[in-house]
C-alpha cells in the first residue's frame, strides 16, 4: 500500500473531523456572511419584498463581516417582528449543542426568542425547546442550549425572532436583536434539551 501524500492527508482530515462528535455545523450560513439583498442565504424571513424590511444584514457583528438584524417595525398599525427560520435540519448523534451570540436593544422589555422544533420522519413535532433572550446589551452575549435528542426526532426547524416581554402582548418599534455565529453540532449526552 502506498503511503499517503501530504495533499491526500490535507484533503481527508476535514472530512474525518466533520464526523467526530462536536464538529460540523448543521446550520447553513450560521455565521450570516452570505446575503442576497436583505435575505440571509439558507434562511426564510418575515420580509415582505418592496413593502417591509424587518430582517437585514448588519455590519455590527461578533465575527466576520456581517450579523443578521431582526427589527420590530410598524406595518399599517401592526408591529411586525423580524424573524428568520431554517427548516429540515437533519440531526446526527444522540445530543445537540446550539450556541451563538446576540446583541439586543429592547423597548418595553421586548426580548429575543429562539425556538427549536424537533420532528420525526412524518413531520410531526416530537418536542419544542424555547429560550428567551432577556439581556439587552450593546455588546454581544453568548448563548447556548444543549441536551439529548428525544427518541424519534430526525430533524428540526430553528426560529429566531422577537417577542413581547412578560406581562405584555405588544411589541415595541425600536426593539431589535442581532444574531451571529450560530452553531448547531452533535454533542456528548447532556440531559433533556
Amino acid at each position: 500500500m502506498k503511503p499517503m501524500t501530504a495533499s491526500a492527508i490535507a484533503w481527508l482530515c476535514p472530512m474525518l473531523i466533520g464526523l467526530a462528535p462536536g464538529h460540523g455545523n448543521l446550520i447553513r450560513n450560521g455565521d450570516f456572511e452570505q446575503f442576497t439583498g436583505n435575505e440571509p442565504d439558507g434562511w426564510t424571513t418575515t420580509n415582505i419584498p418592496k413593502m417591509l424590511t424587518v430582517v437585514s444584514p448588519s455590519t455590527k457583528c461578533h465575527g466576520g463581516r456581517y450579523a443578521v438584524r431582526c427589527d420590530v417595525r410598524d406595518f399599517y398599525g401592526s408591529k411586525v417582528a423580524g424573524m428568520i427560520m431554517q427548516k429540515n435540519i437533519a440531526l446526527r448523534g444522540a445530543a445537540l449543542a446550539l450556541s451563538g451570540f446576540y446583541a439586543m436593544t429592547s423597548v418595553g422589555k421586548d426580548m429575543g426568542f429562539i425556538s427549536l422544533e424537533l420532528q420525526n420522519d412524518d413531520g410531526n413535532t416530537v418536542k419544542i425547546c424555547q429560550e428567551n433572550l432577556t439581556n439587552p446589551s450593546a455588546g454581544f452575549t453568548r448563548f447556548s442550549i444543549s441536551g439529548d435528542i428525544p427518541p424519534g426526532a430526525v430533524r428540526l426547524d430553528i426560529k429566531l425572532t422577537l417577542l413581547p416581554g412578560p406581562g405584555s402582548d405588544k411589541l415595541h418599534e425600536g426593539t431589535f436583536v442581532l444574531f451571529d455565529d450560530l452553531e448547531l453540532v452533535p454533542a456528548a449526552s447532556g440531559g433533556a434539551i
